[in-house]
């Protein structure tokens, strides 16, 4: 079982008024960032709750260019850039950030072409995965089980948004504001998980100590299979400490996990591929969800929040709709990570 992700959207393609626009914003991207000499086409390629996607090709390469809708840390690039260099160095193919003339990453785009900021990295080739996908559990399990393999352990803690999740008052106040939205329904008849939920997060406490840095993200939105099978993760701006038990919980739910379904075949053979790949995180008990039992509510709640908030625009609005509906039909139920622990410990 797949999670069908909303977080990056396909885009419909610039209308006629902007295509002029689009047409220069690339070539000045290409000469910002010195990409070269050749023919130069920038398309969108997807929208996500952090910002927009560009496909940028000059001449024979291509370039992901990305688009925040928030302005982006200079020295949270670097830090970003170094992990991928570590992981680059120990034969893990990840994507490859690209800086302008004066070293920025992070580049300020002139008011004419829109404002805002841009980032580029090289083009990472590959399909996106589509459900079913029984046949990715093993190469998910390997490329999850390189990564934590090869990852530099980190002295720094998970910020709030990994350790903490919304408490039942926060979701019984959601629910109240939600009463006159089409999604009320749906959120109420999770109240009861959110709320266990809140409870077992409150109980489990902070990770063990040796953390390591983690993609912390690795949902099938952000990850492209390659031609030769194998699986490439892109999108590392939540880079970070992570314990590896936690964040292999978290992938094993947001691929193997839909609701109360699980798809324990697919669970056994990740978590077998993670091991045989030199991955060493173990799901002990619950506390091995406590990272996605803070990321998904901690997401949803943002999303209705954003839903409610009358100065949310149109195009915004749409997302968090859409973000809604698909969160809460994903959120595993307490029934299905007990499932999880069992098929994971088969392995």
């Amino acid at each position: 079982m797949l999670r069908q992700g909303l977080r990056t959207q396909p885009l419909v393609s610039p209308d006629r008024s902007e295509v002029c626009r689009v047409d220069e914003l690339g070539e000045w991207v290409r000469r910002t960032y010195g990409l070269g000499d050749g023919l130069v086409a920038l398309a969108p390629v997807g929208r996500g709750a952090e910002g927009r996607v560009w496909r940028l090709d000059v001449g024979p390469d291509s370039f992901a260019v990305k688009q925040p809708f928030a302005v982006v840390d200079e020295e949270d690039l670097r830090r970003e850039v170094g992990y991928l260099d570590h992981f680059a160095r120990a034969g893990l193919e990840v994507p490859v950030h690209l800086g302008d003339a004066a070293g920025r990453y992070a580049v300020p785009v002139p008011a004419a072409l829109g404002g805002g900021q841009l980032r580029v990295s090289r083009w990472v080739d590959g399909r996106p995965v589509a459900a079913p996908a029984t046949d990715l559990a093993g190469p998910l399990g390997t490329l999850l089980g390189r990564l934590h393999a090869a990852a530099p352990t980190i002295g720094s803690t998970p910020s709030r948004w990994y350790l903490t999740t919304p408490s039942p008052s926060v979701w019984r106040d959601l629910v109240e504001r939600s009463r006159d939205h089409p999604w009320v329904a749906a959120l109420a008849g999770r109240l009861a998980d959110l709320e266990h939920y809140a409870e077992l997060v409150a109980a489990a406490g902070p990770p063990a100590p040796h953390l390591v840095v983690g993609h912390r993200d690795l949902n099938p939105d952000n990850v492209l299979l390659g031609a030769d099978g194998s699986l490439r993760v892109i999108d590392w701006e939540e880079a970070g400490p992570t314990d590896r038990g936690r964040e292999l919980a978290t992938v094993l739910v947001q691929w193997h996990v839909e609701g109360p379904v699980v798809d324990e075949d697919a669970v056994h053979q990740t978590v077998a591929a993670y091991r045989a790949a030199g991955g060493t995180g173990r799901l002990d008990g619950l506390d091995a969800f406590v990272m996605v039992l803070c990321t998904e509510p901690n997401f949803l709640a943002r999303q209705v929040q954003a839903a409610l908030d009358p100065a949310t625009t149109g195009e915004h609005r749409e997302h968090a709709l859409a973000e809604i509906q698909e969160l809460l039909g994903h959120l595993p139920t307490p029934s299905a990570l007990d499932r999880v622990l069992a098929a994971a410990a088969r392995a």
